[in-house]
Parts: C-alpha cells; sequence; structure tokens
C-alpha cells in the first residue's frame, strides 16, 4: 500500500472503501498516529487537546485505540454516558476542564474485559462511536489512533478524511523506523501531515542537567528523513503518569507541548483557511466564537 498514489477515498480494492461520515459540526479533524506502541502517543494527543482547550478553543477527542482504550481514564471520565433525550445518540463525556470525551472504555461493562474482535468489528466500533456520540460543534477533534497501519487507521482517513496529522515517535531508530511508515500511510490517504513530533526526547533533572535517556535527540533527523516537517520535542515529564492515572492531565504544564500545540493549531487553522478559498466557501467560524 504504502508508496501507491491513490484516490481520495483511500486506497486498495474498491469493495473496502468506507464512506465518509457527517463531520459538519466540527471545523478541524486532527489524527494523532505513530504506527508504534509505548512512544506516548495518548499522552500526546491528550496534551495536545489540553492546550487547545486552554487557549480557549473547543476540544473533542474521540479514542479510537478501541482495544486498548486510555483517554476516558486519563482525563478523569470513568462513568457511564447518558443518552440524549430523544435516545437516538451519547452524549459525550466532559472532562473538569470541559475537553469532550468519547471511548469504548466509556460505554464497555469494564475496562478489565478484553475486546477480542477481528477487523471488520473494529472498524464498525469507530464509526460507531463518532457518529452514535451527539457532538457538539467543536473546532478540533483530535483522533487517538493505535499502533499498526491496518484497519482502525484506514477507517478513520476514510470515514473523517482529517485535515492534518500528527507523527509521535521516541528518540530512538528503532521507534522511527515503524513510524515512518505511519507517515508514508498518511500520505497514501492524501492526508495533510502537519509533522513530527518527538516524545520522551531527553530528562531534565532537578538541578537542572540534561539527560539523553535514549541517545541523543534526533527529531529533526528523523523528520526529514520522513520528508515531513519537524515541530518539536517534549522531555521525559516526571509528573505525568501519576496525573494521567488520576485522570487529571490537564492540570499539567510543559511550555515545551504548550509551543508544539500552538505550532500545530497555526497549521491546521491554516489549511482550513486555504481549503476554504480554494473551495469559493467562506471560511467556518470557531465553535468558540474566536476568530480561527
Amino acid at each position: 500500500m504504502v508508496g501507491r498514489s491513490a484516490p481520495a477515498a483511500g486506497p486498495g480494492d474498491a469493495t473496502f472503501s468506507i464512506g465518509r461520515l457527517d463531520r459538519s459540526r466540527i471545523r478541524s479533524v486532527l489524527v494523532v498516529l505513530s504506527g508504534k506502541g509505548g512512544v506516548g502517543k495518548t499522552f500526546v494527543a491528550a496534551l495536545l487537546a489540553a492546550e487547545f482547550h486552554r487557549d480557549g478553543a473547543r476540544v473533542g477527542v474521540l479514542d479510537a485505540d478501541i482495544t486498548g482504550p486510555s483517554m476516558a481514564r486519563v482525563f478523569g471520565v470513568g462513568e457511564v454516558p447518558n443518552l440524549t433525550p430523544d435516545g437516538q445518540k451519547i452524549e459525550p463525556m466532559r472532562s473538569a476542564g470541559g475537553v469532550y470525551v468519547m471511548s469504548m472504555a466509556s460505554v464497555t461493562a469494564s475496562t478489565r474485559v478484553p475486546l477480542i474482535w477481528r477487523g471488520p468489528m473494529i472498524n464498525g466500533a469507530i464509526r460507531g462511536l463518532f457518529k452514535d456520540t451527539a457532538w457538539p460543534a467543536l473546532d478540533y477533534l483530535i483522533v487517538d489512533l493505535p499502533p499498526g497501519t491496518s484497519d482502525a487507521p484506514m477507517t478513520v482517513f476514510q470515514s473523517l478524511e482529517p485535515d492534518g496529522v500528527v507523527i509521535v515517535t521516541a528518540p530512538t531508530e528503532l521507534s522511527a523506523e515503524v513510524v515512518a511508515k505511519s507517515a508514508a500511510m498518511a500520505k497514501t490517504f492524501s492526508a495533510p501531515v502537519l509533522g513530527l513530533i518527538e516524545n520522551m526526547a531527553y530528562l531534565t533533572c532537578p538541578h537542572g542537567d540534561r539527560v539523553d535517556l535514549f541517545g541523543p535527540s534526533r527529531g529533526p533527523e528523523y523528520a526529514t528523513r520522513m520528508g515531513i516537517p519537524y515541530l518539536g520535542s517534549i522531555p521525559i515529564l516526571p509528573a505525568l503518569p501519576a496525573l494521567a492515572d488520576s485522570g487529571r492531565i490537564e492540570e499539567l504544564r510543559a511550555p515545551e507541548a504548550s509551543l508544539i500545540a500552538g505550532r500545530t493549531r497555526l497549521l491546521l487553522d491554516r489549511l482550513s483557511a486555504a481549503r476554504s478559498a480554494t473551495d469559493g466557501r467562506p471560511s467556518r467560524g470557531s465553535a468558540s466564537g474566536r476568530p480561527v
């Protein structure tokens, strides 16, 4: 699949093409992708959502990692969601800070029970989580994808046609080799790749010294090799595990994450404006009422 030119609906046999879902209430869809497990992709997605919302945007998070959902936990929304008054859809959960969240962990009876599903069931679950949720008008929907370049990412790319993709890697050659495949996949689906984020790039000791636990930071090198922009590096954040475990991810303050979120949002908004100009239609305003 990688390297093939493909129509907007995505590569592969037309039999497996999935129709686009209605996302008219969402101005921009941002996919956070790595292809590699263990690089902190979920934490990066959560940090971006928290930073976007802190800056005044209306933000939702769709946890597309069906078999290993974590977003409900890190945002502290463990209760079962309610149905809308007409009983037709599910109300998204809302974090203490105001981020809307929908995750398979919110609608299953127990997070301890594994979902042993084949691809078609995972595809249907991802589409259902989106279309059966009564999302409010949002500036940004951030989609956290599971590792791999198979069913789940294909479903999201075809169903939501993301406005931008952020690629996450760790500062190791092994991670970069796998993550590069995800970057190629996004390009195959004609999804704009905004850039690469290097996570866990280094550790700053309490006395100020920098320690490269996984070797020297190589984010710019990896981004150049993949042919995508470099958005920045996030260090190992000692406060992150405890805040995530207790559902208080929004309390984390990291200047590096804030800077990267600002760059990402700027690129997304520029793409939105460019699309509107190309289509000859006025740009959709911000759901929060702020200019974009």
